[in-house]
């Protein structure tokens, strides 16, 4: 049995952590992330984008991505989130080209939208509730451009 200061100290120390989280998560869906445009398209998922492919643009798909799966797969694809970090859990790093080419494009939508239980990934949660088919082919487009290789480099400039 714990005296009462003792079992104070751990409910507030409670409270702490659930504020915490709760406000991470309020700020973390509600502020929209704020890319630079370029006027030379550097991607191909850019330039499917501009053609209409996507739901109604890059800003939905990216925003998705970091309400729903950067706490996991971190902000830039690397498995580096806050989640992963906190519950140990190993990501895979989304900007790995050559493993990202092996994932066919049906894999990362039903994966998505059912959660990897079905599919021997039994960590990663289902979204198909909270997003649409069209949001979430926009959010496999913008996955896979995560993993494309940088533009190439001017001849002649500094490395």
């Amino acid at each position: 049995m714990c005296s009462l200061s003792r079992c104070r100290w751990f409910f507030v120390a409670i409270a702490l952590l659930a504020a915490g989280y709760v406000l991470g998560h309020l700020t973390s869906t509600r502020a929209p992330l704020i890319r630079p445009v370029s006027a030379i398209l550097t991607s191909a998922s850019d330039v499917v984008l501009a053609a209409g492919a996507g739901g109604v643009g890059r800003g939905t798909a990216q925003s998705n991505y970091q309400s729903q799966c950067a706490s996991c797969h971190g902000s830039n694809g690397k498995g580096d989130g806050w989640t992963a970090w906190l519950f140990r859990l190993k990501m895979r790093d989304l900007t790995d080209a050559a493993y990202m080419r092996t994932l066919a494009d049906d894999y990362l939508f039903q994966i998505i939208k059912q959660g990897g239980a079905n599919l021997g990934k039994p960590g990663m949660p289902s979204w198909g509730q909270d997003l649409t088919d069209r949001e979430i082919r926009d959010l496999v487009i913008y996955i896979r451009s995560l993993a494309l290789p940088p533009p190439p480099r001017p001849a002649g400039a500094a490395r």
